[in-house]
């Protein structure tokens, strides 16, 4: 009797191969040239979403510090209007990642250290749509940003921060659907 087969659907280009496995689980795993270009993306807009995080920062401390009120308030308007970029690029950081996740041993709700990079793109997309953008604003209009906004922006740093850690280290852990699953795989 032989083995079932699996599905793939794969795509050559100049040489070089991409591979996408559908397996008979239900999986769907990335191989190759789709793997590294998701891969890619998702390095690519985490990078610049730090950046930003780490610009919004920098920004509102110059911005508190300042005795110039015109750059205090040009650096507030920056900040408030920051997340039409924050915000997009937390949202396909948090698309692609899941890609990845979906397509990788890794799985979206498997490990701990997945659904904590998840938790963490939410919160900081919904702070920066509240928080920051509201306390950029109460700025602009009051003249100086309140201490609440000094938190979350320093929080985002901190946080993306301990999502790249998480990425790189991946600590041992799985949730209990993630101990089902590997319970219920056959040994090889």
């Amino acid at each position: 009797m032989s083995a079932p087969s699996t599905p793939e659907v794969s795509v050559k280009r100049g040489g070089r191969q991409a591979t996408v496995t559908l397996q008979g689980t239900g999986r769907v795993r990335l191989r190759g040239r789709a793997h590294k270009l998701a891969l890619t993306v998702h390095v690519l807009t985490a990078v610049g979403w730090f950046g930003a995080a780490g610009f919004v920062a920098f920004a509102l401390i110059v911005a508190g510090t300042t005795g110039d009120a015109r750059l205090a308030s040009a650096l507030y308007r920056t900040i408030e209007t920051s997340v039409w970029l924050t915000i997009p690029l937390g949202v396909v950081t948090l698309v692609d990642g899941a890609v990845l996740s979906v397509g990788t041993i890794w799985g979206l709700v498997r490990h701990w250290w997945v659904v904590a990079k998840i938790a963490i793109v939410v919160v900081v997309v919904v702070t920066d749509a509240t928080l920051v953008r509201a306390g950029a604003h109460d700025a602009l209009t009051g003249g100086s940003a309140g201490r609440a906004m000094y938190g979350p922006v320093i929080a985002h740093c901190v946080v993306l921060t301990v999502a790249t850690a998480l990425s790189v280290f991946k600590p041992r852990g799985r949730t209990p659907f993630g101990r089902a699953r590997a319970d219920a795989r056959p040994a090889p």
